[in-house]
């Protein structure tokens, strides 16, 4: 019982700084190389109803100074105002 609840404990301990690791919270830099748009839809079913909703996801992706690409969500605004080539984020800020 012991030994079980050390495991565990160590586990949360190890990966707990790892929780707040997303690609939203590290800032990246960069030029936008390439931009992208999703439409979704989700239909859900309650009781006798069907609900459907959708939405449109905005996609820039940047290569770094480092040759890496990332992509990152962006609002509708930040997308229209940044165009290829163009320096992220100072794009978003027009």
């Amino acid at each position: 019982m012991k030994r079980t609840l050390a495991v565990l404990l160590t586990v949360a301990a190890l990966t707990a700084p790892l929780a707040g690791c997303s690609s939203k919270s590290k800032t990246v830099t960069g030029t936008v190389v390439s931009k992208d748009t999703d439409y979704e839809c989700k239909t859900k079913k309650k009781g006798t109803k069907k609900t459907r909703s959708c939405h449109t996801e905005y996609e820039l992706t940047v290569r770094t100074k480092g040759g890496d690409e990332e992509e990152i969500d962006v609002s509708s605004s930040a997308y229209g105002n940044c165009v290829e080539g163009s320096s992220y984020p100072k794009c978003t800020t027009r």
